[in-house]
This record gives C-alpha cells, sequence and structure tokens, in this order.
C-alpha cells in the first residue's frame, strides 16, 4: 500500500474512534454499573502490598 493511504486510513480511523468515545461516554448509563449507583461506593479491593503472611 502506499503510505498516504495508510495515512489516510489511520487519521479515518482515529476521527471514527473520536466520535464513538463521544457517543459512549455521554451516556454515564452505558458505562456505570447500577451497583455503584445504589450504593455510591466501589466494592472493597484488597491491598496488593498485603504481606502479613496470612492468606487472604
Amino acid at each position: 500500500m502506499k503510505k498516504e493511504n495508510l495515512k489516510r486510513i489511520i487519521k479515518d480511523l482515529d476521527a471514527l474512534l473520536t466520535e464513538l468515545k463521544s457517543e459512549v461516554y455521554s451516556d454515564p448509563e452505558s458505562f456505570v454499573h447500577p451497583w455503584y449507583e445504589q450504593t455510591g461506593s466501589a466494592p472493597k479491593s484488597v491491598p496488593i502490598d498485603d504481606d502479613d503472611g496470612y492468606a487472604d
């Protein structure tokens, strides 16, 4: 393929990706789980550097 064609394809894909992101992120219901809305908090996470010698 010619370089100019590849550059045009990449530019078009980048524009398409930007458009898709704006559509998805403009609607919080499409990426926010209902559990977070009901509880108002994220699930509890275990610290990665938990080095107390006991199994978690």
